[in-house]
């Protein structure tokens, strides 16, 4: 009589590893979905954090700080073309608010005692130490460095409503029309009281998230490009649509331009920090270069995130709604708004604090 030997045959050491395999297959998503809602529970809570301190700001001084502001002065409408520091964000403002007091004082300091035509951000630990309140984990490159300076990243941005024509500066070529023009919570070297949102906070979105390239492109979900494709001197949302859609035209895009965007924290420029509520979030972002507007102040500027069907956007009364990449934004054909409601849909409604509309 043989002994029989214990042990698994190879059909069925093979079938086990198959089983084990299919499990974490069917475990892995679970894990991976679990993870970004806590990444996008850490968002969410940034954004919040955020919004307070803009109330906090705006108990502070009447007012919410400038989309955009000049480096030397935090709190005049001065400006000075050849000023580099005429890029500063509302994010070095609300730095006190932010449990960045220290940083703000060094910041302060530092502008007093720069020049006027010189760049002072590069390689400094003021600016290149991380703030995580400005930072969300879903985006993958957040935590590093930027490719520019070594810069810390934000991935808030501040609404600019349906306004895409002169967001660089009021006084840029056609006198108020940047004021006109910017009908969101924020413009450049423009202070807004929170009573300018007379269709009231629950219904005004303040800020909402962006993301940046792991190695400073910007080929981004929805994509950033580059066009000349205006309408009568404005940004036409169908335009930036048409040129994404054919990418491989050299004539109709450069994708690969590089705006600096979610990648430099101090820079206030539209591009860069802020967003319109014109297109649906993640689409296409587009920089208008006409005429030959190197600092890329005109343009539509879709919040972009990395989380599954949408973004987070910070309301003015200091809530966050998940908005989705389906939300009504109307018609893509209209430009040129200068007043009342937007032709944006429930979407554009949400970015205008004075359009006269809701969006409950």
């Amino acid at each position: 009589m043989t002994e029989r030997k214990n042990g698994f045959t190879l059909v069925e050491l093979l079938v086990v590893i198959a089983i084990i395999g299919i499990l974490i297959g069917l475990l892995l998503p679970a894990v991976q979905a679990a993870r970004e809602a806590a990444r996008r529970m850490q968002c969410t809570n940034n954004l919040k954090q955020y919004v307070l301190s803009l109330h906090n700001y705006h108990d502070t001084n009447g007012v919410l700080p400038a989309s955009r502001m000049n480096f030397y002065n935090f709190n005049t409408n001065q400006y000075d073309d050849k000023a580099y520091g005429g890029f500063v964000s509302a994010t070095v403002a609300l730095l006190p608010f932010m449990e960045q007091g220290p940083r703000y004082d060094a910041i302060v300091t530092l502008a007093q005692n720069t020049g006027n035509n010189s760049w002072p951000f590069a390689n400094r630990s003021e600016f290149t130490d991380k703030i995580p309140t400005i930072l969300c984990p879903s985006d993958g490159g957040s935590s590093m460095p930027s490719p520019h300076q070594n810069m810390c990243r934000s991935s808030i941005c501040v609404s600019l409503g349906d306004g895409m024509w002169h967001n660089a500066r009021p006084d840029w070529g056609e006198g108020d029309a940047a004021k006109v023009d910017s009908r969101g919570l924020f413009a450049p070297l423009t202070w807004r009281p929170l009573a300018f949102a007379t269709d009231g906070t629950s219904n005004t979105a303040a800020v909402s998230e962006m993301v940046g390239d792991k190695n400073g492109s910007t080929m981004l979900k929805g994509g950033v490009y580059k066009t000349g494709a205006l309408h009568d001197g404005r940004a036409k949302p169908a335009a930036c649509l048409t040129e994404a859609r054919r990418p491989d035209d050299p004539n109709a895009l450069n994708s690969g331009t590089d705006t600096w965007r979610a990648l430099l924290w101090t820079d206030g420029r539209s591009v860069n920090g802020a967003f319109t509520t014109v297109l649906p979030p993640n689409s296409p972002v587009c920089i208008y270069t006409w005429p030959n507007i190197e600092n890329y102040a005109w343009g539509v500027f879709s919040p972009q995130s990395n989380h599954s069907g949408g973004v987070n956007v910070g309301i003015a009364d200091g809530s966050v709604r998940f908005v989705s990449d389906t939300i009504d934004a109307g018609s893509p054909n209209s430009y040129g708004v200068t007043s009342g409601k937007s032709p944006y849909g429930v979407w554009g409604a949400l970015g205008t604090p004075t359009g006269g509309e809701t969006t409950e």
